[in-house]
């Protein structure tokens, strides 16, 4: 294994071209394409990323880009039976109906006639906690799953209207050698290919790095580092703040080469 800048060079060396047209595809879903593309669903995703910015909000956000992923106007739960939901909920019915002594579409009444639909994520969350006996994580399930099956929130949507797009992989490398990596500031921007600002404590568990290509920001990346069995260490990117559904499957593509990349580097 080579040094920190030896691996950061060979990772950025065999990202460059894939990045290029990462960003390429990024530019045509938020509507900066040429226009010439040989399909309708590029003009699609332009006119979610349209909307998206003539609306404010994660309902507004949640709107434009279920359009440009082609969403349909319903999808019937997962048991078969009950209402028609515009997405699929965090538990099938019958998990959370065994947890919570509720259905999801008893849940729908019950935090339509409690907090109202419009009601902010973290006054659902509230709420939840205040007129049940669940705990904060089923509470927030039961917040998410509302808001997806509402059409509030679709998957990988965030509570401000953003998405995030997560991989992972276990490497055959000890994790402060991938702690160094991200943390180094001499290397990073080569080895994740965008121009870097570092916003974590050395110390800290999980590490934030903001990512920019000239003014443009891209929105910033959460790595963990958990220890893994033999001295691996299972590596996770959480890419964050991404402003148009179909980019989830666009960095989350993107990454997965990347981790392969690394991977490849650190032989």
């Amino acid at each position: 294994m080579g040094s920190l800048a030896e691996i950061s060079e060979a990772v950025g060396a065999k990202m460059r071209g894939r990045l290029e047209d990462a960003l390429a595809r990024r530019a045509e879903l938020h509507g900066g394409g040429d226009g010439e593309g040989d399909g309708g669903g590029d003009g699609e995703a332009r006119a979610g990323a349209d909307a998206t910015a003539e609306s404010s909000g994660p309902a507004g956000t949640a709107a434009s880009a279920a359009s440009a992923a082609e969403l349909p106007a319903a999808a019937t739960d997962r048991d078969g039976a009950g209402r028609a939901w515009v997405a699929q909920p965090m538990h099938s019915d019958a998990a959370i109906r065994a947890q919570t002594g509720r259905g999801w579409d008893d849940w729908i009444d019950a935090i339509d006639a409690g907090v109202g639909r419009d009601a902010a994520h973290p006054r659902i969350v509230e709420w939840v906690m205040a007129n049940s006996e669940q705990n904060g994580w089923w509470s927030q399930g039961i917040a998410v799953s509302f808001e997806r099956m509402t059409g509030r929130r679709l998957a990988g949507q965030m509570p401000d209207g953003t998405f995030t797009a997560n991989r992972s992989r276990t490497l055959t490398v000890d994790r402060e050698v991938l702690r160094e990596l991200v943390a180094d500031n001499e290397t990073r921007d080569a080895l994740l290919g965008f121009e870097t600002e570092f916003r974590s404590k050395v110390a800290s568990k999980t590490y934030k790095v903001l990512i920019a290509r000239g003014d443009e920001p891209m929105g910033g990346l959460l790595f963990t580092f958990d220890a893994a069995s033999n001295g691996r260490t299972k590596l996770a990117i959480s890419h964050e703040k991404l402003q148009v559904f179909d980019e989830i499957e666009l960095w989350k593509a993107y990454w997965g080469d990347w981790l392969d990349a690394l991977e490849a580097s650190l032989v």
